[in-house]
């Protein structure tokens, strides 16, 4: 099994890893402080040293943020230990993260097969139940309870039981970014219409209506995630500008700086960047957002343990979702100002967005930008 690194705790979009290492070491939010010691054991972690600094406790962010701060340092000076017992033992004992498997929880292998997607098995152990209950049978499996909520829940709202489901997650309906009337939006250009887009099972009703079901599993989800490959190109990077109606619609709506924009990549590793906080006209940004969240569905957002949150993403609701309050921040280089990415960071009573704009294909300039949330209890979200 491969090991922990420096760089696999702190690089662009897996820096939950480095909150995961901490709340392990410390035993937090329900995590387990053991760590697997290749051919030693599992040792009973303690406390964490950072640079020889000793850290038995304090606040979680806090801890993260010294082991970001290595990043200002020379690759040979960033050491971090973790520090406890081996099991049965009394002797205390340090390893480098290097030294520590990189286990399921940290995106390793589990041991002994292949580790499963747990978005699609959410998605097959659901529709596995709803067949079930539509056949008369009320199991014992995981989610039947959950099941028999959101049956209910979608009968009552379309005033007729379900008598049908389609599976539909496989289908990933296409929906683009576009530009009309000097606006971004998702399409289709209404956000009613983006239901059946979303959908992963539809339920069938006895009147022909159909509610649709988006099911999401982890903890940060995505709204959208559209190609912008053939919208920032690599000719238009190297000249710092932005030539195409859609790019200079994506500056415009969230307030680029056009020329840093562009030398986040081409200057990639060479300096780094700032993170700057701006207000800006939100009426672009809330038509975009209409689109990008879209209405007409329910959500059903599966966590560890067996936990589904639930609740309606309603037309008349969907204005309120796509209102921004607060400044936004635009983390030009990611959250390090060193990364080849743009962060866009914005909040409402409802949920906290980040736009990213990177490369998802293992190469240098721009292929997609993806909107990410987290909900919060203002959305009317239940837990089943």
């Amino acid at each position: 099994m491969a090991a922990l690194s420096y760089k696999e705790i702190t690089k662009e979009n897996k820096e939950y890893r480095s909150e995961l290492l901490v709340e392990k070491v410390f035993s937090r939010n329900g995590k387990s402080n053991n760590f697997v010691i290749e051919g030693e054991g599992v040792l009973v972690a303690e406390y964490i040293k950072i640079n020889d600094k000793k850290i038995s406790s304090g606040d979680t962010h806090d801890i993260v943020g010294m082991i970001f701060a290595l990043k200002l340092l020379p690759v040979s000076q960033r050491k971090i230990l973790v520090c406890g017992k081996f099991q049965g033992q009394s002797a205390n004992k340090s390893f480098l993260i290097s030294k520590l498997e990189k286990t399921e929880e940290f995106g390793g292998q589990p041991a002994g097969g292949t580790r499963v997607n747990k978005g699609i098995q959410f998605e097959h152990d659901f529709v596995d139940v709803l067949n079930e209950q539509l056949s008369g049978t009320m199991s014992s499996k995981t989610y039947s309870k959950e099941v028999d909520y959101i049956l209910k829940a979608c009968a009552k709202k379309e005033r007729s039981p379900v008598v049908k489901i389609l599976a539909e997650g496989g289908q990933n309906q296409s929906r683009p970014i576009a530009v009309q009337g000097g606006k971004l939006y998702i399409a289709p250009n209404d956000h009613k219409a983006h239901g059946e887009k979303l959908t992963d099972i539809t339920l069938v009703h006895a009147n022909n209506k159909k509610s649709y079901l988006s099911l999401k599993f982890s903890s940060t989800l995505t709204f959208m995630n559209a190609g912008v490959g053939m919208i920032f190109t690599q000719r238009d990077m190297l000249n710092n500008e932005v030539t195409t109606p859609i790019g200079k619609q994506i500056i415009e709506t969230f307030g680029l700086d056009e020329t840093m924009f562009c030398e986040v990549f081409t200057q990639y590793g060479k300096q780094k960047f700032p993170s700057v906080k701006t207000s800006m006209n939100n009426t672009k940004l809330k038509n975009f957002l209409q689109t990008c969240i879209g209405s007409g569905y329910w959500m059903v957002h599966g966590m560890e343990g067996g936990k589904v949150y639930f609740w309606e993403m309603s037309s008349a609701k969907n204005p309120q979702y796509s209102t921004i309050t607060g400044d936004v921040e635009i983390q030009y280089g990611g959250s390090s100002g060193k990364g080849k990415r743009i962060d866009i960071v914005f909040s409402n009573q409802y949920f906290d967005f980040k736009i990213n704009i990177r490369n998802k294909q293992g190469g240098l300039y721009p292929s997609h930008i993806m909107c990410d949330y987290k909900s919060k209890p203002a959305t009317g979200k239940v837990l089943l």
